[in-house]
């Protein structure tokens, strides 16, 4: 039997809106979804496409509502429940996204909610559970397994022990917080530990690292074969515990775990403004419909970033360019007030010493964010609303990093507010002095 013509319409339509969801053009996608659902609203395949476009366009609480419904339509179905779980975690409701994750995973214990879950319960501060839980990524398709017999023992009866990063700077320079940790065992049992990691960490770490009492070998990671059995950075916690910050507080208090780390220009600042480093987007990864999300989420946007520029310049403070990638460009407009900038492409010891050489870093939430914590070097971070869970809720201090302060979105999702917030808090900063 032919399709009837509104058949025929629905077809050409919903075409329409995956080929949006392919361009990640998520928006109009969920437009596209909104309008079919008018003439088909008990649709639950339709419900729960809305409702993911929704979701990935950073509409959270539109997405919730569908989420629910598309979950009465598909009773047995564990997807509405986990998106009803990204839903309530987006919007700062941890417990209730807790409670969605745990029914999803009764109907269908996959990895990749197991791994939503795991990032949920980091800001319930369930360390212990989250990190045996975050383990669950090997099972993800595409993934090579984890180490035989699980990270713990991996780390506990490895000979040469290789601990690889696995994903963003930002984690990796995050997690690197473990391995003053694994050194100290490792000193006890002779275990040659090799840290391998992405080549423009490498001068970095063998620096930062080299206080340790029995640092590890440090090198670029390579797709070769070597001597030794290969375990995640991220997988350290699982096999360590100690969250979330295990590693010696460090000079001042800080918590710094990478030291040593001399100014670009000396520590003469007799004389000079206060410098001031700047940060302003995320990382560039628009791959997929999540990290776009993110991306765009993390972001400040251009007019906010030169109220921020200007402001700084107007009480005085030198602005330093520590934004690195195509999003170096936003800034033109007030690029001329910068006092100094890093290498557009440079390596992070290269980065680490010109933020040594500054007063203050304010940050989006990136890997300058964790470069400066990880430092113990006093920066201001600029969260979205919808935060990472690793920043908790309603904090402006992290248990991760001491020596950082957290400024956060309300629910309006108002990037000027921010940034209005920092500069009053500037100006008292600067007079206490």
């Amino acid at each position: 039997m032919s399709a009837s013509p509104n058949d025929q319409d629905f077809e050409q339509v919903l075409e329409e809106a995956k080929q949006a969801e392919t361009l990640q053009e998520w928006c109009e996608a969920a437009c596209i979804y909104q309008d079919l659902m008018g003439a088909h609203p008990d649709n639950p395949g339709l419900v729960l496409r809305t409702a993911n476009a929704l979701w990935l366009s950073d509409q959270p609480e539109e997405a919730l509502e569908l989420y629910r419904r598309a979950s009465l339509l598909m009773p047995d179905s564990p997807a509405p429940l986990m998106g009803i779980g990204n839903s309530l975690r987006d919007l700062n409701r941890f417990e209730a996204a807790d409670r969605a994750f745990r029914s999803c995973r009764a109907l269908a214990d996959g990895p990749e909610v197991a791994c939503n879950h795991a990032s949920l319960l980091i800001g319930l501060e369930s360390y212990d559970e989250a990190y045996a839980l975050a383990e669950r990524r090997f099972e993800l398709s595409g993934r090579d397994p984890g180490p035989e017999g699980g990270a713990e023992q991996a780390v506990a009866g490895a000979r040469r022990l290789r601990v690889q990063t696995e994903q963003g700077l930002g984690d990796g320079l995050q997690y690197l917080r473990w391995i003053p940790a694994l050194q100290e065992q490792a000193g006890g049992r002779d275990q040659q530990v090799v840290l391998e990691v992405e080549p423009s960490l490498v001068a970095l770490l063998r620096e930062g690292l080299a206080w340790l009492v029995n640092p590890p070998e440090v090198r670029a990671r390579s797709d070769q074969n070597g001597d030794g059995v290969v375990v995640s950075l991220l997988s350290l916690p699982a096999a360590l515990g100690g969250a979330p910050c295990p590693q010696p507080p460090g000079p001042e208090g800080r918590g710094a775990y990478l030291r040593g780390l001399a100014p670009a220009d000396g520590d003469d600042r007799y004389g000079r403004p206060t410098r001031i480093g700047l940060t302003w987007a995320s990382g560039r990864k628009l791959a997929d419909g999540f990290t776009r999300r993110e991306y765009r989420k993390r972001t400040l946007p251009g007019e906010a970033l030169v109220r921020l520029v200007e402001g700084l310049v107007a009480q005085g403070c030198e602005p330093v360019l520590l934004q690195q990638g195509e999003d170096r460009d936003l800034v033109a407009p007030v690029e001329h007030l910068f006092g100094g900038a890093i290498a557009a492409e440079g390596d992070f010891l290269a980065t680490a010493r010109v933020v040594a050489s500054t007063d203050l870093v304010i940050s989006v939430d990136t890997a300058m964010a964790h470069l400066a914590g990880a430092m113990g070097h006093p920066a201001w971070v600029l969260l979205p609303f919808s935060a990472d869970p690793r920043w908790l809720r309603e904090r402006s201090d992290s248990p991760w990093y001491p020596s950082l302060r957290l400024f956060r979105q309300g629910v309006e999702r108002d990037w000027m507010a921010v940034v209005g917030a920092v500069l009053q808090a500037l100006e008292r900063w600067r007079r206490r002095g």
